[in-house]
């Protein structure tokens, strides 16, 4: 998960426009596809009060774009105690935030079902399954996308390339051919290491993972992309 913070102001497509389309394309879901960032600050908040600690930016910036086991190990190492029960508790909390709260990002419907209509796509997510099932089937994403890869799916997560080579491998496609869309560091730097070219989402995804960018899904941009040469 990733918060976008200030939006870029001005997309840079300049990488994708001199390829040719992707051959499928893998979004993460967690602040790319799903608006889910309110419900994992709200959940965060929740088991650092518990604890008697603020959830501040620093503890924000060390928990971003991590799966909920790695959240665990994060908050085991600021309060003590178990890690594996930390994240359980987290993802419970997470899971209630969600179910009740969480939506689509803006122009991600739209987005999904272009793409889905010419090359198949894919998700691949560092939240566990039901989390992932949860937030795509409430914001009305999971007709488009048939193939999900979890974090439970994957011995190790993001930043590793894992549930990225398995998506990929899921659609029989090859990861050099395709394009992840993420929006964070710590995606992209999965994404870039299965070897795919990186569409960074938002504020955060600027650096040296990333091919190109856009301030948001529903940029002019990134629709006249979709218009040209497909």
């Amino acid at each position: 998960m990733s918060g976008h913070g200030t939006r870029a102001r001005t997309a840079d497509l300049t990488a994708l426009e001199k390829v040719t389309p992707p051959a499928a394309v893998v979004f993460d879901c967690d602040g790319t596809l799903m608006d889910t960032e309110p419900c994992a600050d709200a959940a965060r908040r929740a088991v650092f009060a518990r604890r008697g600690h603020v959830y501040d930016d620093a503890a924000r910036e060390a928990l971003v774009g991590l799966s909920v086991a790695q959240g665990g190990e994060v908050m085991a190492g600021l309060f003590g105690g178990s890690a594996s029960r930390l994240a359980e508790e987290l993802a419970q909390e997470l899971l209630a935030a969600v179910s009740d709260r969480a939506q689509p990002m803006p122009g991600a419907a739209d987005l999904v079902a272009r793409l889905a209509a010419r090359v198949p796509v894919a998700v691949a997510s560092n939240g566990p399954r039901e989390l992932l099932d949860t937030s795509l089937v409430h914001g009305g994403l999971s007709r488009w996308l048939p193939i999900t890869v979890s974090g439970d799916d994957v011995v190790s997560p993001k930043p590793h390339p894992a549930c990225y080579l398995a998506a990929c491998a899921a659609l029989g496609v090859e990861p050099g051919r395709s394009l992840a869309v993420e929006d964070s560091p710590v995606g992209a730097r999965a994404a870039h290491a299965a070897g795919m070219t990186v569409l960074g989402v938002g504020a955060l995804t600027r650096g040296p993972y990333v091919h190109a960018h856009v301030p948001a899904l529903d940029d002019a941009a990134l629709g006249h992309w979709l218009a040209a040469g497909w």
